[in-house]
């Protein structure tokens, strides 16, 4: 503990003495009622008359490109089939986001355009048209909303064919309209960030609705603070949400009932965390934002601890806290006391079975103190609550009373719905843990205990308990399985503690 508390007050003293001094704020009204940008330059650094006009124009020109009802913006060319060369900002982010959509299988989208323009005629009858009143813009009755529909809406344009040009045009079939609108800011910030930097402006902060921006060029950090946390950052993007406070769909003239953010695999809107995201660029970032909202937090933090460059953080409507491998050391974490966690490395190697007709087995790997009472949930594998339900000690210890719970408040999923995740075969799990609990608290000085679980379809059950302490883990705690399970080692994380 005393070498824990001496690491913190050692970092928090290198933090502050690594903040720079800001002083001249500069802000940048968007049209169409988008929300006002705010750059802050450092006390050594100021915009003239000229670089002012020309954010401020580039601001207006960006928004504009991207509104699909701006006939004359590029955007809206580009979705009535027009083949000129797109702007190479525009090219680039489409192209962009294409690459999210194939690495998240279509659950990240910028095609969803039709599936928008349902909703906001959805919107529109709720807010005061009758259910059998025309839409303003076509002729089809506002009926009320039809989750089968956004469902084929969100199909026909997932399953488009797109070939990118090399002179700045795309092909893409009919049905696709392009909507990049929930990521406009996010594009704004990446393109005055680059405006700055080309003017040789050596360290800014750019703030725009959900999204901060930090860039140094000496690394100096920005500490912002989320719900009473301090969060530290530098050279990249950090982007908040919480989707049960923002409704589904809005813009300047409607606003949806419902709540949440609309999952572009399904149409329809989900709000299971909140999300705190970071990525060196704005537009990841924002990218990240949203898968994070409408996926299970496993789906999520697989794709995030595969790419450094990227940091999460989840947060259930029952307040439990998922973190990345990366969050704690890319944002300089604090808990509530104002402690930090060296972090805790948990690696489980899974038997091969040369079986013709193997299936990947479900896992179970949690903490809990020396009374059994659960700490952290760490992994789970598998979806079905049947199949879970043969991991005994689990089930019985954590799943059953986190399935059944009921809690009041915004609708919130259970533990199952919110963290489970495909079954994987035999891959290893590799799990950093950042010494919190479950609902973002320190945990020190306790006795604790790992628990892994595995059972498989057709074969067989094991269970593996692991008493440690964290500030006597010197050596590596290193135990061999049996049957279902091949290994189970336990170790201090390296070089722990706040990063870049």
């Amino acid at each position: 503990m005393a070498l824990r508390s001496l690491l913190v007050i050692t970092a928090l003293a290198a933090l502050a003495a690594s903040v720079s001094v800001f002083a001249d704020s500069y802000t940048f009204p968007a049209p169409n009622g988008q929300s006002t940008l705010v750059i802050t330059l450092d006390s050594n650094s100021t915009l003239n008359e000229i670089q002012r006009t020309n954010i401020e124009a580039l601001v207006k020109e960006t928004y504009l490109s991207l509104d699909r009802n701006n006939i004359h913006g590029a955007l809206y060319a580009l979705n009535q089939g027009d083949s000129a060369p797109l702007p190479t900002w525009l090219y680039n982010a489409i192209e962009r986001c294409e690459k999210w959509f194939q690495k998240t299988e279509g659950n990240i989208s910028c095609r969803n355009g039709a599936l928008y323009d349902y909703w906001r005629d959805y919107s529109q009858g709720k807010s005061g048209l009758s259910s059998t009143s025309l839409s303003t813009d076509n002729d089809k009755a506002v009926k009320s909303l039809s989750r089968r529909e956004v469902r084929r809406l969100a199909r026909v344009a997932r399953i488009a064919d797109v070939a990118f040009q090399k002179n700045n045009t795309i092909a893409f079939s009919a049905p696709i309209q392009w909507d990049l609108t929930t990521f406009a800011s996010a594009l704004v910030v990446e393109r005055v960030a680059d405006f700055l930097s080309s003017a040789g402006v050596s360290e800014f902060h750019i703030s725009v609705d959900a999204l901060q921006t930090h860039f140094s060029a000496n690394n100096a950090k920005w500490q912002s603070q989320l719900d009473g946390h301090a969060l530290v950052f530098s050279n990249a993007t950090l982007a908040h949400l919480k989707p049960w406070q923002r409704p589904a769909y809005s813009d300047t003239q409607v606003v949806s009932q419902e709540k949440g953010v609309i999952s572009h695999s399904d149409g329809w809107p989900s709000a299971r965390f909140e999300v705190t995201a970071l990525a060196s660029n704005a537009f990841d970032a924002a990218l990240l934002l949203y898968f994070g909202a409408t996926k299970t937090a496993q789906q999520s933090l697989d794709l995030v601890n595969s790419q450094p460059s990227l940091a999460l953080k989840l947060v259930d409507a029952n307040g439990r806290v998922f973190t990345s491998d990366t969050f704690a050391a890319r944002t300089a974490v604090s808990d509530k006391t104002g402690t930090a966690s060296n972090g805790l490395i948990i690696d489980v190697a899974l038997p091969m079975f040369d079986i013709a007709d193997y299936r990947g087995p479900y896992v179970s790997v949690w903490i809990s103190d020396d009374k059994n009472r659960l700490v952290k949930s760490l992994a789970l594998r598998g979806t079905s609550e049947r199949w879970l339900s043969e991991l005994r000690t689990w089930w019985r210890r954590v799943g059953r009373k986190e399935s059944g719970r009921k809690e009041a408040g915004r609708n919130s999923e259970s533990l199952i719905d919110g963290f489970s995740g495909a079954t994987k075969k035999n891959t290893p799990l590799h799990i950093v843990w950042d010494g919190l609990d479950d609902y973002g608290n320190a945990v020190i000085d306790k006795q604790l205990v790992l628990h892994v679980e595995v059972a498989r379809e057709h074969g067989g059950r094991s269970y593996e308990k692991i008493p440690f302490a964290v500030d006597e883990l010197t050596q590596p705690i290193e135990v061999k399985g049996s049957d279902e399970i091949a290994s189970i080692k336990l170790s201090v994380k390296k070089n722990a503690g706040i990063g870049s």
